[in-house]
């Protein structure tokens, strides 16, 4: 297959085969003639240039998506872990609870709900908070995309948005509370 062919076969090769591509170019650069370290250079350019094409298309895809739909592709990208799944079932039964009351909820010590699921927010970096690897976020700062910081709630609450997403993905048992309404005459 020539060059060329490869080079435009790129966007439909699978992860697995671009790897093995690039291994085999880097070897050919570095050990092959003249021709071959040439075109294997072309390889590799056009691997890193397809790489860039196809990072800017998803982050244009993601860019305009809500947070609730990030939160779904995120999970289909990345399945839960059973202690995952508990950490989110913990939150979206128990809205406006404490961390430390959710980590006694989920059968946890010493604030272990906060860090399994900043973690799992952390893990899904990529799809949340669709920015560059050069801006990287803790994973506090990830947690706080899906948490309602909006003072209204004591405690901690998912956003609206994304608990009604991981509701439809079938996760919580209980039904959501309603608002207290006040009657004021």
């Amino acid at each position: 297959m020539s060059i060329d062919k490869v080079i435009d076969s790129l966007p439909g090769m699978s992860a697995e085969n671009r790897e093995k591509l690039r291994f085999n170019a880097e070897a050919m650069r570095d050990n092959g003639k003249e021709a071959q370290a040439s075109n294997a250079e072309r390889v590799l350019q056009a691997l890193i240039d397809v790489a860039v094409e196809e990072k800017q298309a998803r982050y244009d895809e993601l860019s305009t998506m809500s947070m609730a739909e990030r939160v779904q592709d995120s999970f289909v990208a990345y399945p839960a872990t059973k202690t995952e799944q508990k950490a989110i079932v913990t939150i979206v039964d128990n809205p406006g609870t404490s961390a430390g009351a959710l980590t006694s909820i989920g059968g946890w010590k010493t604030q272990s709900w906060q860090f399994y699921f900043s973690a799992m927010c952390k893990k899904r970096e990529a799809i949340l908070w669709p920015d560059t690897p050069s801006d990287p976020q803790s994973p506090g700062a990830l947690m706080q995309l899906l948490i309602d910081d909006s003072g209204e709630n004591e405690g901690l609450s998912l956003k609206t948005d994304v608990e009604d997403m991981f509701r439809k993905m079938g996760f919580g048992k209980k039904k959501r509370k309603l608002a207290k309404v006040s009657a004021t005459s």
